[in-house]
């Protein structure tokens, strides 16, 4: 049996094949009536297009990238080249994933970047944190002419960046200590340099400043990964004697390392010590009580960076406004009432 062509899918439309080819490029001002026609078809004749006569007649490659840091249990990651796939999928694309380690430079970098863009011929990159914030980074794409769209970036330039407002993912998560009697609510943050250790602060900050909290320097830890340990920290706000009675981490990983020492402690929590965590990572399930966190939608967020990079930074459509996606309190049994 031969394959269906464009003529074929054309025929049982009842449309030129010019109106297929802009249906099957996702090209404005196709009536629905009409792509509705042509996609039955298509569905119907199990039409596959050439996809290598639409890159020649197109000058792209169909195909975007992800540039992400590569370690153990990295779910953010993973939910963003989720929600990437997705959107490729819908559009007529293929994404292409480049891990980088924790331990690159900017030289291996920018050659990477450039042997991609000229084996693979890119549309376009996604940037996730912490590789949006690297200015060397960002400098080796750009010497590569490539569209950006980044996650999560607190650089502000001229590249497209999304994320979800982790402020208000914050606030909810004081507003739910403050609503159980705590106001010696702790911080504990070492994404310093991070849009998300920042934005997470500043929701904290604020959340204690609308309930009429004056915030407790001794009750707060910053700094950046690796300055410190996460052991020391939670343990010298732990062991002083006007120790907070709730501690908001700004991630799941911090939050473990709080189980952890005030286990040593002899702090049982949520008894003597309620915590909140940041990312409903997956690990966290094994935590014991389950941990209460603030869960914000990743998989959405690559969903929606793939989709803008597409449609507006290389297809040129209209720009729409930049949805700015809401986390949700995930209220667990890590959590209760001041201690008496």
């Amino acid at each position: 049996m031969s394959k269906a062509t464009i003529g074929d899918v054309a025929k049982a439309a009842g449309v030129s094949k010019k109106t297929v080819s802009r249906v099957l490029n996702n090209e404005p001002g196709v009536r629905k009536t009409t792509q509705d026609a042509v996609n039955a078809a298509i569905k119907s004749l199990d039409y596959v297009p050439n996809l290598n006569a639409r890159r020649l007649r197109t000058n792209q490659s169909y195909l975007i990238g992800v540039l992400y840091i590569d370690y153990p249990s990295n779910f953010y990651g993973s939910l963003i080249l989720n929600g990437a796939i997705k959107a490729c999928d819908k559009l007529g694309y293929d994404l292409l994933i480049r891990p980088f380690e924790s331990g690159y430079d900017a030289q291996m970098i920018s050659a990477a970047l450039k042997h991609m863009v000229e084996r693979s011929n890119v549309d376009g990159f996604i940037v996730v944190p912490p590789l949006c914030e690297d200015e060397s980074v960002i400098q080796a794409l750009e010497e590569t002419e490539t569209p950006i769209v980044k996650i999560a970036s607190l650089n502000q330039d001229s590249h497209i960046s999304i994320h979800s407002d982790e402020k208000a993912g914050a606030q909810l998560a004081i507003e739910h200590l403050v609503n159980l009697g705590h106001s010696k609510i702790g911080f504990l943050n070492y994404l310093v340099g991070h849009a998300a250790g920042k934005w997470r602060y500043e929701g904290y900050k604020e959340a204690l400043e609308m309930h009429g909290i004056e915030e407790n320097a001794n009750h707060v830890c910053q700094f950046r990964y690796g300055e410190t340990t996460l052991e020391q920290a939670c343990r010298k706000m732990l062991s002083q004697a006007d120790r907070p009675t709730a501690i908001f981490t700004a991630n799941d990983a911090s939050a473990a390392v709080v189980y952890r020492i005030a286990s040593q402690l002899k702090l049982r929590i949520p008894y003597d010590l309620s915590v909140v965590g940041f990312d409903d990572d997956p690990a966290a399930m094994n935590l014991w009580p389950p941990l209460t966190t603030v869960s914000q939608p990743v998989a959405e967020l690559g969903y929606n960076a793939a989709t803008i990079l597409i449609e507006q930074c290389i297809r040129h459509k209209a720009k729409a406004a930049l949805p700015l996606s809401l986390p949700e309190l995930v209220i667990r049994n890590s959590t209760g009432p001041l201690p008496e």
